[in-house]
């Protein structure tokens, strides 16, 4: 059997999974649309897709990866070689579309990555401000929030706040 063999099934499997990495992307934007406008029930909504889209994200990546091990036995590599190490065992004119597939790839799990980090920031202002507010309105009803060295803490500085949220 021939490596050559495996190039449409692994072009297919990377087609794909950009595909879903970009519906992940496109629900982290719609879950920072719901923290902005303060969508608690719509939040809650995209979360349960992001849930499920990361699951069928993990499946599809695992089948990709375990063609990508098929490919490598059969071209007498190591199982564990890295698709962009083994782009250099197809066909030369293969590899460009496959290099630039992996690339688009890598570049989504950064955005993806980003945008998590993006929506967490604004979640834990959205609730700071939350408990702000209601520490104004009724200053004893407010418990404090335990701090990295379990003290209890009742506020946050902007240092303290930043470190929290990293």
């Amino acid at each position: 059997m021939n490596i050559q063999v495996n190039f449409k099934e692994i072009v297919s499997a990377l087609q794909n999974e950009l595909q879903e990495y970009g519906g992940l992307l496109h629900l982290f934007d719609r879950q920072q649309q719901c923290i902005v406008h303060q969508d608690p029930t719509g939040f809650l909504d995209i979360n349960m897709d992001v849930d499920e889209q990361i699951a069928k994200l993990t499946q599809i990546r695992y089948n990709r990866e375990e063609l990508v091990r098929q490919s490598a036995v059969v071209a007498g590599k190591p199982e564990d070689i890295t698709l962009s190490a083994l782009t250099h065992s197809f066909q030369p004119e293969h590899q460009p579309l496959l290099k630039a597939l992996i690339d688009e790839i890598n570049d989504l799990i950064t955005r993806t990555q980003r945008r998590t980090r993006q929506n967490r920031m604004l979640l834990a202002q959205c609730v700071e401000s939350a408990r702000q507010l209601l520490a104004v309105r009724n200053p004893g009803a407010m418990p404090g929030t335990y701090g990295a060295h379990g003290q209890v803490r009742t506020t946050y500085t902007q240092d303290k706040y930043t470190a929290a949220v990293a």
